[in-house]
């Protein structure tokens, strides 16, 4: 359903917050963009900053998909395979940096001053100010990246050999590419910046038009900042589904998935920071709960479960398998995440306004986590009463779900379910009725959690 605008007038929601994320830049690094945006390679552009960033989270071994077993023995473990496809990760970076190196080149974008990037440089070393002045253009940086990207890509080349390649070898050649990063001014500017309205400007009419419904422009802004994480990270995703649809070598996007580890994070604490505040509006503030506990299981799923073994393994086909699985798994917790967000601010919005493609089935699906999630919040939220517990008013809430959700539900389902409902009206006490109440939320957790695999499978 389309929403229609309030009566007063109001600037578009993205197009007004994303300058503001902008922070002030050199005009030769706008200009050079805007360059590239006239050729038609802004996503090329895109996809090279993806693999900067993408590498710079591989490198932190709290980004790589390790078991419990692999992150309790780190420090003599063998990383030889993480290694391998950080180096697989860079022959991709320079590749799109070639393609890259072929737009931007127009002499009417401005060259910096000396006294500019010395300026712009200052607390560098002396053997680090000569690079920043010799790097007066974007072009200039780009290609002192490719060179750093070779240069790397080539010791880690000489070290093929070596049989163990420990986490401190790992740790090293990721401090060399951040270093050499963050040598290359242009470049460490592009990757700095949170969004960019090249290719983070989501059109869409009835998600602006919910936007620009909102009668509080604080929400409004951190729905809106919302909104551009997660477009951004199905944005990363599209890099991995054309690598699956185009039957690419696949283990280089190991690092695209620990640069959505890293943002996830990231993002979460946003939600939390933002929606947590005891003012925020009650409807917001459980869609964010919601999006946080759903990322933070689906993560677990893919990183735990899904990629803990791609790097070193060697069937083309499992890790077809694991990658087309993780990438199915987070595609539909961030399409989910935003019906989530956008619904909180207008519960009339049809999820196929916002993803045309959406299937029946996953919409089904959004719905039952959406009432689940109400659910266990409200028997949460009974269990934090100060007042005591009202089994009553526990049992009413259980039977509402039980007449409107439980159909939505599988068969195989809904003997749990009236087994706990049924454990509750015969609790023979109150702190036995807590008891048992506890261990139903954290079915409903479960629930969540399987419905939202099932979309997936479906």
């Amino acid at each position: 359903m389309i929403v229609e605008p309030k009566t007063r007038t109001m600037p578009d929601s993205i197009l007004e917050v994303l300058p503001a994320e902008v922070p002030g830049g050199p005009e030769a690094l706008s200009a050079w963009i805007r360059d590239i945006q006239m050729h038609g390679g802004i996503d090329t552009l895109f996809e090279f900053e993806t693999w900067l960033r993408a590498l710079t989270a591989f490198f932190d071994p709290s980004n790589l998909p390790l078991d419990e077993a692999d992150r309790a023995s780190i420090v003599s473990r063998n990383f030889a395979p993480e290694i391998h496809v950080a180096r697989l990760a860079l022959h991709q970076c320079e590749a799109v940096a070639v393609r890259l190196s072929t737009f931007g080149t127009a002499p009417s974008i401005p060259s910096e001053s000396a006294v500019e990037s010395g300026a712009l440089s200052a607390g560098k070393h002396a053997y680090q100010l000569g690079d920043a002045l010799s790097q007066s253009t974007p072009m200039a940086s780009l290609i002192a990246v490719m060179e750093s990207a070779d240069d790397l890509g080539s010791t880690i080349d000489a070290l093929v050999d070596r049989l163990h390649q420990d986490l401190k070898l790992f740790l090293g050649f990721g401090r060399m590419f951040r270093r050499n990063l963050r040598n290359c001014r242009h470049m460490q500017l592009l990757v700095a910046q949170r969004f960019r309205p090249e290719y983070d400007r989501v059109e869409n009419v009835v998600l602006s038009n919910v936007l620009r419904s909102m009668q509080n422009e604080r929400e409004r802004r951190y729905l809106t900042l919302s909104l551009l994480y997660l477009h951004r990270f199905l944005r990363y995703l599209k890099r991995v589904s054309a690598a699956l649809e185009n039957d690419r070598p696949l283990r280089a996007f190991l690092a695209v998935f620990s640069l959505l580890h890293e943002q996830s994070a990231i993002f979460c604490q946003f939600l939390r920071s933002r929606f947590g505040q005891q003012d925020a509006d009650a409807k917001l503030q459980s869609a964010a709960d919601l999006v946080i506990h759903s990322t933070g299981i689906t993560m677990e799923r893919v990183f735990g479960r899904e990629l803990n073994s791609v790097a070193c393994q060697r069937d083309a086909f499992i890790i077809y398998t694991k990658m087309e699985n993780s990438h199915g798994l987070l595609r539909n917790c961030f399409q989910n995440s935003i019906v989530a967000l956008v619904r909180a601010a207008d519960e009339q919005v049809d999820p196929t306004a916002l993803f045309p493609t959406m299937l029946e089935g996953m919409q089904s699906g959004q719905r039952l986590i959406g009432d689940l999630w109400n659910l266990r919040q409200d028997l949460r939220n009974e269990l934090e009463r100060a007042a005591g517990l009202d089994l009553s008013k526990v049992l009413e809430r259980i039977a509402q779900f039980r007449e409107t959700s439980l159909r939505l539900l599988m068969y195989q389902d809904w003997g749990e379910f009236e087994r706990c409902s049924e454990k509750l009206i015969t609790a023979g006490s109150e702190l036995e009725a807590r008891t048992l109440l506890r261990k139903f939320v954290g079915f409903l957790e479960f629930l969540i959690q399987e419905v939202s695999k099932r979309s997936v499978l479906k």
